[in-house]
């Protein structure tokens, strides 16, 4: 009976989104789980802009692929460095705005010192890294990088991935005194964009976007398949999942339970990135932060009992659904193949002995790391430091209603208290969880860092370990350093990393910093989130997969997915994946992160 329930309103909900729009199926691809309310502005200078904004509106000169490490010219032709801190890049001929305006030079500059003015926008924080932008000529910009801050990763992120704005617009609503930060650009008629989709429709029920037809890329990239990109706006996640069971969406970003069910026992044209476990790629590194503020839980010897005592394997599989892996301790996400360069295997195979350096699931070898370090068990079975400080209680959170985290801090706590910690949990609001957390007033929390990216290693490592990012107990912060982890040595390694053009000199830092990841154990990597995504082929196919890897962020809540829809093609008229999708060595359009470096040590000489 619940099921019929859930279909009746699955069919409301649906029917309710298509009663004020009528859109061809063959022709549309229907999105679920990049979107939970309604839509609020198509403005990238706005606080919050609607999904869709920067993926199929806007695009920038490059787009980064995290697979090949590579990345996707769109508005631009070619770059071209100058010296080893001048990167010029030369637009397209061919790229206009949405109206028929070409895309110039003058537009990246006024982009940049708009967002430099305003603290929002396109590339915000980029005069943290970046002495200036110039226009060399119409289609040619130039970018510097500061010397006094020098950082490859972030000036070129910047440079290469940062989407322009239309200055003749913004210059117009400047002129006319409106506030663009209020501005929300909703009119579809009066959009001017650089991509291949516009604002259609929308409503509280559901947002489209459609296809430019004559888009200034056809020619170059052909067109993106779909003529249309509709999202119904679910009520919540079992609707929206229960809708890409039906065949209503054919492209999500969802938990769904037991996803593999789908295919395996439903026998439904439905697929995930891996046909097998962990099913998805990797999102984020979660860690679970220890308070390094506080003694004797910030003690190396107790960090590395908690590490060997959480239970890795069973956590994932019985919370988890088996969605990932446990994380490397050296905190570098391994499931993309580009990061394992970085990786000192040896050090961690030799630590913890095992074929890949990952941390087992240990309790025998836990109490004999705190037995070793003279922490003795009292009579109720817990622990005190050589000082007589007890081992608790502490208390291990996160937001109540997370119920996966709830359930591995759940099973953590239990170990913990079997070697002698005494740890109970607590589920607060999560308000009050990211107080505690942001102000750094924790014992133990279970939370997000960052993910997989052009930078990784090193936005893991600041993100987590450097602590310009942190402030005082007490004080809040947002940007990191959550446990409040103090090592000069660490802010020294990860400065040289990023500044150097030698990619020896670079990995000997992300070593050197795993060797004091390994001694200190400043916190415990613990496994990573999924990138959900989801597809359906009952209407379109060729979505990109493992066996079918030619865009490597294709889930459609992330912001570089744009390819992903040039590569799929409606099923009743089924179309090859562009070549261009290749690298350029064999034949392709993306150019290799090392190509680009390889072209910036060259300038240097």
């Amino acid at each position: 009976m619940k099921k019929y329930l859930v279909l009746i309103l699955l069919s409301l909900v649906l029917a309710s989104a298509l009663a004020q729009v009528s859109l061809p199926r063959e022709e549309t691809v229907y999105v679920a789980g990049a979107i939970w309310g309604p839509a609020t502005t198509w403005n990238l200078y706005a606080a919050q802009s609607t999904w869709g904004t920067d993926q199929f509106l806007f695009i920038p000169a490059f787009i980064y692929d995290l697979g090949k490490d590579a990345w996707l010219p769109m508005i631009a032709e070619s770059y071209q460095f100058v010296d080893d801190k001048t990167l010029r890049i030369k637009i397209r001929e061919e790229a206009k705005w949405s109206d028929g305006t070409p895309i110039t030079a003058d537009d990246y500059v006024y982009t940049f010192e708009l967002t430099k003015k305003l603290g929002i926008g396109p590339g915000t924080g980029w005069n943290d890294y970046i002495e200036y932008v110039k226009a060399i000529d119409k289609k040619v910009v130039e970018f510097k990088a500061r010397t006094d801050n020098l950082n490859y990763f972030q000036f070129l992120s910047y440079a290469l991935g940062t989407d322009p704005m239309p200055k003749h617009v913004y210059e117009n609503l400047e002129k006319k005194g409106i506030n663009i930060r209020d501005w929300v650009n909703d009119d579809p008629k009066e959009q001017v964009v650089s991509g291949p989709y516009k604002l259609f429709y929308y409503d509280p029920n559901i947002l489209v976007y459609e296809r430019i037809d004559d888009w200034w890329g056809k020619d170059i990239f052909g067109l993106p398949r779909p003529k249309y990109i509709a999202h119904v706006i679910f009520k919540d996640n079992p609707a929206a999942s229960l809708a890409v069971e039906q065949g209503e969406v054919d492209w999500a970003g969802l938990f769904i339970p037991s996803v593999w069910e789908l295919w395996e026992k439903k026998k439904l044209p439905i697929g995930t990135w891996f046909k097998q476990k962990p099913y998805f790629l990797p999102a984020a590194l979660i860690l679970l932060y220890v308070n390094q503020t506080k003694y004797p839980l910030n003690d190396p010897n107790v960090k590395l009992a908690i590490a060997y005592a959480i239970p890795y394997q069973e956590m994932l599989e019985k919370a988890f659904f088996g969605y990932s892996i446990q994380a490397h301790p050296s905190m570098v996400i391994d499931l993309i193949e580009s990061n394992k360069q970085y990786i000192n295997y040896d050090l961690w195979k030799k630590a913890f002995g095992t074929a890949d350096g990952r941390i087992p699931t240990d309790l025998a070898k836990a109490n004999k790391i705190l037995d070793e370090a003279g922490f003795k068990k009292g009579r109720d079975g817990i622990r005190v430091a050589p000082d007589g400080t007890r081992l608790g209680p502490y208390t291990i959170s996160v937001p109540y209603g997370w119920t996966d985290w709830m359930m591995m801090c759940e099973m953590i706590a239990k170990n913990l208290r079997e070697i002698g910690i005494d740890v109970v949990t607590e589920f607060p609001d999560y308000s009050v969880w990211a107080d505690r957390m942001t102000k750094g007033t924790f014992d133990l929390i279970i939370s997000w860092s960052v993910g997989p990216g052009f930078d990784h290693p090193f936005n893991i490592y600041r993100f987590v370990l450097d602590k310009r990012l942190s402030a005082p107990v007490g004080e809040v912060t947002w940007a990191g350093d959550w446990e409040r982890y103090d090592n000069d040595e660490i802010i020294k390694l990860l400065d040289s990393a990023v500044s150097t053009l030698d990619p020896e000199v670079r990995k000997n830092a992300y070593y050197r910093i795993q060797e004091i990841i390994l001694r200190d154990m400043p916190s415990v990597p613990a496994f990573y989130t999924a990138h959900w995504y989801e597809y359906s082929e009952k209407y379109w196919i060729n979505w990109p997969s493992e066996n079918n890897p030619y865009w490597f962020r294709p889930s459609p809540w992330h912001a570089n997915t744009l390819p992903t829809l040039f590569g799929i093609s409606a099923k009743n008229n089924p179309q090859p994946i562009p070549k261009w999708f290749e690298t350029t060595d064999k034949g392709g359009f993306l150019i290799p992160t090392a190509k680009i470096f390889g072209d910036l040590q060259a300038s240097a000489k």
